[in-house]
């Protein structure tokens, strides 16, 4: 392999394959056909240096023309894509935020209504607490009502039986007395009788005399004997009366006793049934706050389970957008490519990186490197053939200075990695 004398690089064959220029080989000839050979040869050379010129310009023109569309189609096609990648965005974190500000509201309003039966249970059960304590204070009172009845109505049957007692006791004594002045008035009759028999014996007879003193002394005997019989009766009369009014008294006592455990039994009923009562509303209450508990936990569990829901359909949602997007790609990067291909290398490009891309692509089977042109600061086209069909974006990603490969139109766009 020879060395070019014009461009320096290393070619084989007559011309020089960088440059074009034609390479000495062979055998010295003589100066005269040297020379016209020489002139021959540099009048191609201006030729083909013209023709190379005017399609090396018309090359970079249309490059350039490239390039600018492509950029503007790569612009506008990455502008695109922002926008849709920002109107996806938005999408998702309006759905977000819909699907956080339901989550929010229809917790609000499930705390709200548990709030709102928590406050009616409270207050039902305050009502019925207060009307516990009513019973209860109702109960008392009709206890005390009773039993204060009961003392009452015993203290009048008790002051009623001492008064009716008493007033035959007075009545007894009255007749007593009565009968007692019956008998000193009869014993003063006797008396009477006595001195005047005992006046009448004086003047009488001793017989007239006798008879009267026997007389007086058989009626002064019946007198006593009669006294003495009433004063018994008066004594009977008084035991009977203080028997039946111990009898009273007890039956008034035992009566109010009776009446007093009735009513105690009867208040003690009442009371037992309205503790009973009590009880129930209590246990009621005690339910009602459970369940009203229970329908606010269920409330707040249903609220997160919602937003847990709205969570995982927007994580799903994300993830089958971010599958399509791996599909789209997948399903881009699969295409087949045949035929001639332009491939744009964006700037800043590393001399090093595109080096080696060039070996890596004169390496892919079936793929014939045709053409490289442009500037490592405005970038580099590189046209390439296919002669059969191949993934060609999967093949260049694959490739070790290859960063980032984007289908841009009918272009590849390959973005190469910086020099580490």
């Amino acid at each position: 392999m020879a060395k070019c004398p014009n461009c320096g690089q290393k070619a084989k064959g007559d011309f020089c394959e960088w440059c074009g220029y034609p390479l000495m080989r062979g055998r010295p000839v003589r100066k005269s056909e040297e020379e016209r050979h020489s002139k021959e040869l540099a009048k191609e050379k201006e030729g083909t240096d013209k023709v190379n010129k005017k399609t090396e310009q018309a090359a970079k023109e249309k490059a350039k023309r490239e390039a600018e569309e492509a950029k503007a189609t790569a612009k506008r096609e990455a502008a695109e894509a922002q926008k849709a990648k920002q109107a996806v965005e938005k999408a998702k974190k309006e759905a977000e935020q819909a699907a956080k500000e339901k989550a929010k509201k229809e917790a609000e309003e499930a705390k709200a209504t548990a709030k709102r039966e928590a406050a009616e249970a409270n207050e039902k059960a305050k009502r019925e607490a207060e009307e516990t304590q009513k019973a209860k204070q109702a109960v008392e009172k009709a206890k005390k009502e009773a039993e204060q009845a009961s003392k009452e109505k015993a203290k009048r049957e008790v002051e009623e039986a001492k008064a009716t007692a008493k007033r035959e006791a007075e009545e007894a004594n009255e007749k007593a007395k009565r009968e007692a002045e019956e008998t000193q008035k009869a014993k003063q009759a006797v008396e009477k009788a006595r001195k005047e028999a005992e006046q009448a014996s004086k003047e009488k007879a001793k017989r007239e005399g006798e008879e009267a003193k026997a007389t007086a002394t058989r009626e002064t005997e019946e007198a006593n004997e009669k006294a003495k019989r009433e004063a018994e009766e008066t004594q009977k009369a008084k035991q009977a009366v203080e028997k039946a009014k111990k009898e009273a008294e007890q039956a008034a006592k035992e009566k109010a006793k009776k009446e007093t455990e009735e009513a105690k039994a009867t208040a003690k009923g009442e009371a037992e049934e309205a503790n009973e009562k009590a009880k129930r509303e209590a246990e009621e209450t005690q339910k009602t706050k459970q369940a009203v508990e229970k329908a606010k936990k269920e409330a707040e569990q249903a609220a997160k389970e919602l937003a847990k829901r709205e969570a995982e359909e927007a994580q799903k949602a994300k993830q089958a957008e971010e599958k399509t997007r791996r599909e789209a790609e997948e399903k881009v990067s699969a295409e087949l490519y045949e035929g001639t291909v332009k491939l744009a290398i964006a700037s800043p490009v590393d001399y090093e990186q595109m080096r080696k891309l060039e070996e890596y692509l004169r390496q892919v089977e079936n793929l014939r490197l045709v053409l490289i042109g442009g500037s490592i600061e405005e970038g580099i086209k590189i046209v390439v053939s296919a002669e059969k069909p191949i993934p060609l974006l999967n093949v260049l990603r694959e490739m070790p200075p290859v960063e980032q490969v984007i289908k841009i139109g009918k272009e590849i766009q390959v973005t190469l990695r910086s020099k580490q």
